[in-house]
């Protein structure tokens, strides 16, 4: 038997995004399903994502802010202030204190952190962000957008996704 295609894999994708990319907190009392296309994934390695998820770096998902469906539980919103003074909101679950996702105030898209999905198995990062405060053993170096700090135009990280997932019909 052949192995699956890029388009028959995309095909299996697409179909399980017709019925949503389930995922959830640790202790599975939030429940939800991504029900939009990824835009983009990356990788932070900021000295904030460090700390917030005890890790070397966190990865997101950028999804359209109408693109993940709640199922189970209500998640605590919190709140912190950017240097440019916006706000940028975290969702919490109020039990195990899973961070789904953040957005920044009046943005169209939401972060979701990756983790939280149930399968991760097929989502790889197309940039990675503040390398200037990455653990140098956490580095990606191969095939992936890299940035010292932020990034200011997210069009490269768009078009890289694009190229790296293809649309087959």
């Amino acid at each position: 038997m052949n192995s699956p295609g890029l388009c028959d894999i995309l095909r299996m994708i697409q179909k399980a995004l017709r019925r949503g990319l389930p995922g959830g907190c640790n202790c599975g009392e939030i429940r939800y399903f991504v029900t939009r296309p990824f835009l983009t994934a990356y990788i932070c390695h900021c000295h904030r994502c460090q700390k917030r998820s005890g890790s070397a770096f966190s990865m997101s998902a950028v999804i359209p802010a109408d693109g993940l469906q709640i199922v189970a539980g209500e998640l605590l919103a919190t709140e912190r202030r950017l240097d440019s003074g916006a706000k940028n909101l975290s969702w919490v679950c109020p039990t195990c204190y899973t961070r789904t996702h953040t957005r920044r105030e009046g943005s169209g898209t939401i972060n979701l952190r990756v983790g939280t999905l149930d399968d991760t198995s097929n989502i790889s990062p197309v940039a990675q962000f503040w390398t200037e405060s990455a653990q140098t053993w956490a580095l990606v170096t191969d095939h992936i957008l890299s940035y010292p700090q932020q990034p200011t135009d997210y069009a490269p990280l768009l078009a890289a996704w694009k190229r790296n997932h293809p649309t087959c019909l």
